[in-house]
């Protein structure tokens, strides 16, 4: 009957009062300890990770309302505004080309 009394509750040197040894105890403890620091550590992973995530769509936004900027600034050219500069530079030639050949002295011979 001792031996039920040992085991029944008061434990001995190698179980606690649940019948569970010592060393199994101690094996799930630590097993709960690990998961609660590698539950810290994701934790940690995860906000530094949002924060350098919100850093980066902030750093975007930057840049894309700095172009938006710079291209509401510019006069892109389409077609007809180019088929318009030839024209015009085509009309200029040939006025230059008059001018020059009214301006030529006249070589009597």
């Amino acid at each position: 009957m001792a031996d039920s009394e040992d085991s029944g509750g008061t434990g001995s040197g190698d179980e606690s009062a649940r019948g569970i040894p010592d060393g199994l105890r101690e094996a799930i403890e630590g097993a709960f300890a690990a998961t609660g620091k590698t539950r810290d550590r994701a934790q940690d992973l995860t906000e530094r990770t949002r924060a350098q995530a919100q850093e980066l769509v902030e750093g975007v936004s930057k840049r894309r309302n700095e172009a938006r900027g710079t291209l509401e600034g510019m006069r892109l050219v389409n077609r007809d505004d180019l088929r318009e500069l030839e024209a015009a530079i085509d009309e200029l030639s040939s006025r230059v080309a008059k001018l020059e050949a009214e301006s030529k002295p006249q070589v009597d011979g």
